[in-house]
């Protein structure tokens, strides 16, 4: 697929525009330097992340970790490497519900085809996840921080792992959260990135 937005992966009506910056990111650039996904958040590709996400298959997020480390691969083969990974955390109530955090079983994948270390410290949720796609971008802009940095990030280059980006909010939050802890650089990866075009758009509730 080419049309997308390359700041924030938000996908075009058209699958064959070109790349084109929306209108979101056209107003105010994400916090992240580059961001990456594998595919849209629909079809098999939803399916398996379900199955991962709500089902507890390990296989399935392990055979999903993989494609999302393809796409890291190939980007860093031209671009200068993060040092080290981070997935967005869980809130600890959610933690203790699920029995594991899906976005920590991504990153580990991504983090073995990289070569880089996985750092699940560096980064808490404070504050149980809000419903965001159903806020306003107003509203989002102005939610409590729900996340805290710890020590150790100072001058180092970052990639933010999570399964899906439904209205970037949350994504953009953990990035600014590691940029002010010292971070030099931070980019984002998800496995899927929803559109306002389909059924399963950024205008439908997410759970986390």
């Amino acid at each position: 697929r080419v049309g997308y937005c390359p700041h924030c992966g938000e996908p075009a009506a058209l699958e064959d525009a070109p790349l084109t910056p929306c209108a979101a990111c056209l107003q105010s650039l994400p916090p992240w330097e580059a961001f990456l996904f594998y595919g849209i958040y629909e079809g098999d590709l939803r399916e398996s992340l379900l199955r991962g996400k709500f089902g507890g298959s390990l296989p399935a997020l392990d055979m999903l970790g993989r494609l999302l480390a393809e796409v890291c691969a190939e980007h860093y083969a031209f671009a200068p490497k993060p040092q080290l990974i981070v997935p967005v955390p869980l809130h600890t109530s959610r933690l203790r519900e699920r029995g594991f955090n899906q976005s920590l079983e991504l990153a580990r994948m991504v983090g073995s085809v990289l070569d880089l270390p996985v750092r699940y410290d560096l980064l808490v949720r404070v504050r149980p996840a809000v419903p965001q796609a159903s806020l306003s971008r107003e509203q989002r802009k102005k939610l409590v921080q729900p996340f805290a940095a710890g020590e150790g990030l100072h001058g180092r280059r970052v990639l933010l792992v999570d399964d899906v980006c439904t209205t970037g909010a949350t994504l953009s939050c953990a990035a600014r959260c590691l940029l002010e802890a010292g971070a030099s650089q931070v980019d984002a990866a998800a496995v899927a990135r929803t559109s306002l075009h389909s059924a399963h758009g950024a205008g439908a509730p997410r759970r986390e």
